[in-house]
């Protein structure tokens, strides 16, 4: 029976070590790719450097106005999750724990906003905000990101905050708590976990997202930092090592934020799909 539990666990230890491997090459390749010059990457693609350098770094940094890139994405960003998080985590509690008129037509009509493909919208949202006057402008991206954004966030922490026991919330009721009372604090600190996981999903969403930054801001000086990255590497595709280098700078903060909120994932994720 040992010998076969011995067995099991090395099997499933090579398993999750190749799948380590797997996933943590690329990222090594490419911190690797970075540190190099040109002329060292050229000779060896795929070979160590001779020395390490952290010239295409510099050259993005003063040459890319990644400081103009960087101070947008944190107006935009920002912004825009800390305005669907509010309305989302109002809406799902509502949805969650009290009974109004309408309210599953409500909940039905952000799931099947859901169902629609993002890429329907692109015409009508960009008509929309040219109406407004609102394309090549911050704003303009931020009303997108908070319309598209909001849905999900209501539907996921609606299943978060049927978690919370109804009992706590009777009894706040009874002392006389009234909706926001109960809403910050009872509701949010159980559902912490829940909400902290939205706002990691809709920060990467956020992070990553191309399509709409792209043609909202068409203005070079009005991009946020990973669309201002993305374009080096169309431009730049001869110098890996400064595509490299802009790789490395767009995946850092969300390695960064998934590392530190990796806990919280594990506990929102199961929370926030459950049954509602």
């Amino acid at each position: 029976m040992r010998k076969f539990k011995w067995r099991t666990n090395t099997i499933v230890l090579l398993a999750l070590l190749s799948v380590a491997i797997t996933t943590l090459y690329p990222l090594f390749y490419v911190v690797m790719t970075s540190s190099r010059t040109l002329e060292d990457y050229n000779k060896n693609a795929y070979g160590l450097p001779k020395f390490f350098t952290l010239d295409s770094y510099r050259i993005l940094i003063n040459n890319y106005s990644l400081d103009t890139a960087a101070r947008n994405t944190i107006i935009v960003v920002g912004l825009s999750l800390a305005t669907s998080l509010i309305f989302s985590s109002l809406a799902g509690f509502a949805l969650a724990k009290y009974d109004f008129p309408g309210s599953k037509a409500i909940n039905w009509s952000f799931i099947a906003v859901m169902l629609l493909p993002s890429q329907i919208l692109i015409i009508p949202i960009y008509l929309l905000l040219s109406k407004f006057s609102l394309v090549g402008h911050l704003p303009g991206l931020m009303f997108v990101y908070i319309g598209t954004n909001i849905p999900f966030g209501v539907f996921f922490l609606k299943a978060t905050f049927s978690a919370v026991p109804d009992t706590i919330l009777d009894a706040a009721r009874i002392d006389g708590a009234g909706f926001f009372t109960s809403f910050f604090r009872i509701a949010v600190p159980n559902a912490a976990a829940g909400i902290t996981t939205l706002a990691v999903l809709q920060f990467l969403g956020m992070w990553n997202e191309l399509l709409y930054a792209y043609l909202i801001l068409p203005d070079q000086e009005m991009r946020l930092l990973t669309p201002a990255l993305a374009s080096i590497g169309g431009r730049y595709t001869t110098n890996q090592p400064l595509v490299a280098a802009a790789l490395c700078i767009t995946a850092t903060p969300t390695l960064i934020l998934l590392a530190m909120s990796s806990k919280y994932l594990v506990r929102g994720v199961p929370t926030g799909t459950g049954s509602s």
